[in-house]
């Protein structure tokens, strides 16, 4: 038999969950499932994951911000920052001090999503 499972990039606050969120992670442990890393894109969902992870002792934080979140309106980069990703930064940083924050993504390492020359000089100067 293979050993415990650890979810190392988990989107438990996935809207997709809404309904059985609880279910699902009450059910983790029996499957298996040692430990999982939830991990955030905006400071909205950095906090959620901080909340997730003081919540349920098998769930640890990743805080951050991912490049989509400039061009999805919805995310607290744009909702709350206006497309200042540095300063949501700042806002984030506090959050890394939290006892299950052990690390720092979405960073967006999703080199698969640039299109353009553009898009890659841009995602280059982040």
């Amino acid at each position: 038999m293979a050993g415990p499972i650890f979810d190392s990039h988990a989107h438990y606050l996935s809207r997709q969950f809404d309904g059985d969120r609880q279910q699902l992670l009450e059910s983790l442990p029996a499957a298996g499932v040692a430990g999982g890393g939830e991990g955030a894109t905006d400071l909205a969902t950095s906090k959620g994951a901080v909340t997730l992870a003081a919540a349920w002792p098998f769930v640890w934080a990743a805080v951050g911000i991912h490049p989509e979140s400039l061009i999805e309106s919805d995310a607290s980069t744009n909702a709350e920052f206006a497309g200042d990703w540095k300063a949501e930064l700042a806002a984030i940083a506090p959050l890394l001090e939290q006892n299950k924050v052990v690390a720092v993504g979405e960073i967006g390492l999703d080199y698969y999503w640039v299109k353009t020359p553009e898009e890659r000089a841009f995602s280059r100067d982040m």
